[in-house]
């Protein structure tokens, strides 16, 4: 399959000549062009380029403006800035906002095709893996945490990129999700394995706080890990959060959504837990939550 490339610049000497550097240093290439930003934006809606080069200063849209707008309208092609004496700042701008590269317009014969190579390789790498990512019907990871809470963010993400990558929920449910179970693996650390009352936290936090600190370096709690399963598929998330201490008894827990316990530190989590997942249940020993979190159908089911 032959690579397609869009050229973007208002001068048509500087597309004849962009444009025979390509033919002379491609095999298989074929070479559109447009004159400007919005020229590029419409040829891209019609047939997406495998990459764009692009001239900063251009009338109606410039170079600057097409970058923003590709990313903003989440098209996966690369764009490489050629850019002119002068436009130094609009070029840094441009790389910030998403542009993969820049060749200046004096060098574009010594290193326009390396530049446009190596690029295109590292594009097809990144979209085989998304596309290759986006068949995966279910996927199950386990974790093991220690007590420290510092962990539970960058784990938190990881799992919130798997999602994203399998397409199963927007940018404001997975946050929302995420929420959730940073709340769980929170509890599971302070309540289930360092055993601290969630009454603590009504009154000086810092209390509550220290002695979580000097409980974790104690033999009998230090050892304990907090065991996480999540399950993803197409139909549900599914996170299962087992703490290592001795529970509790489910049923005798205050309902966190009673308006009365709104205000209170304590089921706070809980609170936040109930509202953003679908299902929540816990075992009998009160050591182990499950939150299932439903996944909407896509658009383009039935």
């Amino acid at each position: 399959m032959g690579t397609q490339i869009l050229v973007v610049d208002d001068s048509e000497i500087e597309q004849r000549v962009v444009g025979r550097l390509l033919q002379n240093g491609i095999s298989d290439v074929t070479v559109t062009y447009a004159s400007d930003g919005q020229q590029a934006l419409d040829a891209i809606a019609e047939t997406m380029p495998d990459m764009i080069l692009t001239d900063l200063r251009m009338p109606v849209m410039t170079g600057l403006e097409l970058v923003e707008n590709i990313k903003t309208r989440g098209y996966p092609v690369p764009v490489i800035l050629m850019t002119s004496y002068g436009n130094e700042q609009i070029a840094v701008q441009a790389l910030e906002v998403g542009a993969a590269s820049y060749v200046p317009k004096l060098a574009l014969e010594q290193i326009l095709i390396t530049t446009i190579e190596s690029v295109l390789a590292l594009s097809r790498v990144q979209m085989n893996r998304q596309r290759a990512l986006s068949l995966i019907d279910s996927m199950e990871s386990k974790f093991v945490l220690q007590n420290d809470t510092s962990l539970i963010s960058p784990m938190i993400a990881y799992l919130q990129e798997q999602i994203g990558t399998m397409q199963l929920l927007n940018g404001s449910q997975m946050t929302r999700v995420g929420v959730a179970v940073y709340e769980s693996l929170t509890n599971a650390i302070y309540h289930g394995n360092l055993e601290l009352d969630s009454e603590l936290r009504q009154g000086d936090e810092s209390v509550f706080f220290r002695m979580a600190d000097e409980r974790r370096l104690e033999p009998h709690f230090a050892e304990r890990r907090v065991h996480l399963t999540a399950t993803l598929s197409v139909n549900e998330l599914r996170f299962v959060i087992r703490d290592d201490g001795p529970g509790f008894k489910p049923a005798e827990v205050k309902d966190p959504r009673d308006e009365i316990n709104v205000d209170r530190l304590g089921g706070r989590g809980l609170l936040l837990i109930h509202t953003f997942m679908d299902q929540v249940s816990h075992n009998p020993k009160g050591n182990e939550i499950t939150m299932v979190k439903r996944v909407p159908p896509r658009r383009n089911e039935p």
